[in-house]
């Protein structure tokens, strides 16, 4: 397999971020032939870009656990051998250099004797609606022992300018999420793990180019209440909270992001994997 996969910019960004899951909404699976169908390019060319994502993801895992507090906090984060973690949310979660893979990478190098389960089931472009749905109809059949749980950036999406409404409203995102949180604390054994959304760069989000053409907007306004619902839902239910809002703060960092503003780029995030670790390995 080639260790160097040439592939333009948007393609790689299309794999990255798992553009052709979207379509398998009803947990189908999407065979590599299909994917790089979708992707306009070979199966060959899929698997190879694909597996040099994970060797490099690999390789990342490895300089992360150079770092004592953190290959600490893998080994005391109290999960069982042979447990399921599952992670639900929008793109942010599901990219490929994401914060799920990197876990997962870190726990089969750390704790390779576990055996522990990673379940990413994040997809792009899913609001808390989408994912209530997925919660009842494919999410708690896995019986997870953690979820990861971090939505909001697509339900704070405005079309049609600044003052338009956002996607889901503030009172309807409060609604999904708490049924998603109760679902999940009813109907499995799971502990649940909330995730505030994190924060655009709003200079870059709201004038590229990709967005201002379908007049696509985000104010970290929203996200920041979007946010507060989820402090309190995590209060209410005396739940781990990984407040990204504080992390990355409301005026972040672009060298935190990719060039678009929205998705946190690796920089971003191993600092979610760090204070995801940080907030359950003490429990």
């Amino acid at each position: 397999m080639s260790t160097n996969v040439k592939l333009t910019p948007e393609i790689a960004f299309l794999i990255d971020f798992n553009l052709h899951w979207v379509p398998a909404a009803l947990g189908l699976n999407v065979p590599p032939a299909a994917a790089a169908a979708m992707c306009h390019i070979t199966e060959a060319q899929f698997l190879a870009y694909v597996g040099q994502v994970k060797t490099e993801v690999n390789r990342i895992a490895e300089t992360l656990l150079v770092e004592p507090e953190l290959a600490q906090a893998v080994e005391r984060w109290p999960i069982r051998a042979g447990g399921k973690v599952m992670a639900v949310g929008d793109s942010i979660t599901i990219y490929r250099y994401g914060y799920v893979w990197l876990l997962e990478a870190i726990l089969a190098q750390r704790r390779p004797n576990d055996g522990i389960q990673v379940i990413n089931v994040a997809q792009s472009g899913y609001t808390s609606t989408h994912i209530l749905e997925n919660t009842f109809t494919q999410f708690l059949t896995h019986q997870p022992d953690w979820v990861f749980i971090m939505v909001g950036v697509n339900d704070c999406k405005k079309f049609g300018g600044p003052a338009a409404k956002t996607l889901v409203s503030l009172a309807e995102y409060k609604a999904n999420l708490t049924g998603i949180v109760e679902g999940f604390l009813k109907y499995t054994s799971a502990r649940p793990v909330l995730l505030t959304p994190a924060p655009v760069v709003e200079s870059i989000v709201n004038t590229n180019p990709d967005f201002a053409a379908v007049r696509m907007t985000w104010d970290n306004a929203d996200v920041q209440a979007c946010a507060d619902t989820v402090r309190d839902l995590a209060g209410q239910h005396n739940l781990p909270l990984v407040d990204l809002v504080n992390a990355f703060s409301l005026n972040p960092d672009p060298s935190l992001y990719l060039a678009d503003g929205l998705h946190p780029s690796l920089a971003g995030q191993q600092l979610i994997l760090t204070k995801v670790l940080q907030a359950t390995s003490k429990l």
